[in-house]
């Protein structure tokens, strides 16, 4: 649930990495879920804290969002990775309440985002 291994570089031409989030799944206060949108703006929130205007600027985009168990599939440029990444979990509070991002996975490819092969069962 890691990027690529060292020594296995990809070519910079297949580097659009996402990342695969889940905010914190419990709601102690019984507060609303974020929608699709609210979501986006938390992101563009987290960037702008922390790196400005310019990563606010930061093209991302939110490909899945579910809003039951919280979780969303980000792609962002190869050039953003590392901010995006940084924005999502130095993030504490939004908006006067605790909030924590755990990242689950990344991928140079969307697809890998599709399916976990730890959940993998064969028969």
């Amino acid at each position: 649930r890691a990027a690529p291994r060292p020594g296995r570089e990809l070519p910079p031409a297949a580097r659009e990495p996402a990342l695969r989030s889940a905010s914190r799944r419990e709601l102690p206060d019984g507060a609303a879920r974020p929608s699709a949108a609210l979501f986006k703006q938390l992101v563009v929130t987290a960037l702008r804290e922390l790196h400005g205007e310019v990563g606010a600027a930061l093209p991302v985009d939110v490909l899945t969002y579910e809003e039951k168990t919280m979780s969303a599939i980000l792609r962002v440029i190869s050039s953003g990775f590392v901010k995006l990444w940084s924005a999502l979990t130095l993030l504490g509070f939004y908006q006067n309440r605790r909030c924590a991002f755990r990242v689950l996975q990344t991928s140079p490819f969307l697809l890998a985002l599709s399916g976990n092969s730890r959940e993998l069962v064969l028969d």
